[in-house]
């Protein structure tokens, strides 16, 4: 049991739209001989205003106050950026996220290649294979190659981002710094998720869990043969991969200019690696590819649409973008992902014995099989409260207005 999203995600409406709240204000003028008379009548005008009710005062009160959260956290991005935030070290993080990456993968590729260091082989490879199946199953040393790979997500993350897709953001004439800011996150998104995606579908097919290109999985394979304690090579480390990334995200909420879904960014985050974590541990790894290769789909649209939007393309073009990923969307995250949560439910309370059993990689028990239902349907919950979010705009594209995210901030 794992999830994927992402950025759900992770991140779920599509489309950016720049601007500010708009706040209308009347203005009453009224001739007095006595100021006492003039602030009489001024308040009597402003009372009987239709602008002056508690909607409009409290939409009004709601703007200012998404405003200054945004305005708080630009202060606080801008902090880490100039080595002003009392989290020191995650400034220096901030400010160093292509040398000291590079520096640590160049000593362990050194240390490796040249000195033939025994524990710099941790790092790059996965340690414990059958020398007779030639299969890999998860052991403590392993920690050392998720690690690795964080640190190589966040130099290749901060590099493309400033050595790629900054200059295509400058060469579309994109003028301003907090789109171009967000064109380049989106871009390393779209990059990153089509990569696992067709990866991961790699894995999945290869795998005794293939279905058909309609309906990719066969939900009982899952539990088939289940404990699955030696793996393929390419399984374990797409998974491990896979782990050190959403691992990096993590910091990557925390750099990044805050959405207004933030909190249920980290909601989400959390319960994804929990998910990716317990689904290793317990040994259903078959069910946590299939969740990664549902949950991915959708963001590589996503990502991809509100990339093509920063760079000014024809809104048009941007919302039939957004109805491919809506309909991708219902189907992967949804109905595919629906049969996932099902199965953990029905399916493999009828396949697997009740058994705990550490020692042979036997997890599934009374007390503990309620878990795996419990981060997917929580992981099920949020979506649903993104899709909500999805369905807001297209009721906007229905009254001829253009696809925006309404997960966005104010944009200056």
């Amino acid at each position: 049991m794992v999830l994927a999203e992402a950025r759900q995600p992770l991140a779920v409406s599509t489309f950016i739209h720049s601007g500010n709240d708009t706040t209308t204000t009347t203005t009453t003028t009224t001739t007095s001989t006595s100021s006492t008379t003039t602030a009489q009548s001024t308040t009597s005008i402003t009372d009987s205003s239709p602008s002056s009710s508690p909607t409009a005062k409290s939409s009004s009160f709601a703007s200012e106050k998404r405003r200054a959260i945004h305005e708080n956290a630009k202060k606080n991005q801008r902090n880490l950026i100039e080595g002003k935030s009392k989290k020191s070290a995650l400034s220096f993080m901030y400010r160093h996220q292509i040398d000291v990456p590079l520096g640590f993968i160049a000593t362990v590729l050194i240390s490796h290649y040249l000195l033939e260091l025994p524990l710099a082989a941790k790092f790059l490879y996965l340690q414990n294979q059958d020398p007779l199946t030639g299969l890999y199953s998860k052991a403590w040393s392993d920690l050392y190659f998720i690690f690795f790979w964080i640190v190589v997500f966040t130099f290749l993350r901060a590099f493309v981002m400033t050595q790629v897709l900054k200059p295509i953001a400058l060469w579309a004439k994109v003028k301003r710094e907090h789109q171009r800011n967000r064109f380049q996150e989106e871009g390393w998104v779209c990059m990153y998720y089509t990569c696992s995606w067709i990866l991961g579908m790699y894995v999945l097919w290869s795998s005794p869990v293939w279905n058909n290109w309609w309906f990719w999985f066969k939900p009982e394979a899952f539990f088939e043969g289940y404990p699955h304690t030696r793996l393929p090579h390419v399984m374990i480390w797409y998974y491990y991969v896979q782990f050190a990334f959403w691992l990096q995200q993590i910091f990557v909420l925390y750099v990044e200019v805050p959405r207004k879904d933030f909190w249920a960014m980290i909601a989400h985050h959390t319960v994804t690696l929990l998910l990716i974590g317990g689904s290793a541990l317990s040994n259903f790894w078959r069910a946590g590819n299939a969740v990664f290769v549902v949950m991915d789909l959708a963001d590589i649209i996503l990502a991809f649409s509100k990339s093509i939007k920063y760079l000014g393309v024809a809104s048009r073009v941007c919302d039939g973008f957004f109805a491919c990923f809506m309909v991708c969307w219902l189907y992967t995250r949804h109905f595919l992902y629906g049969y996932i949560l099902h199965s953990f439910m029905f399916t493999a309370y009828e396949m697997i014995p009740f058994e705990l059993d550490i020692a042979n990689g036997k997890w599934y028990c009374r007390e503990l099989a309620w878990l795996p239902v419990l981060g997917l349907a929580l992981l099920q919950i949020l979506m649903v409260y993104w899709f909500a979010l999805i369905l807001r705009i297209v009721f906007k594209i229905l009254k001829g207005h253009s696809a925006e995210d309404d997960r966005s901030d104010d944009e200056q």
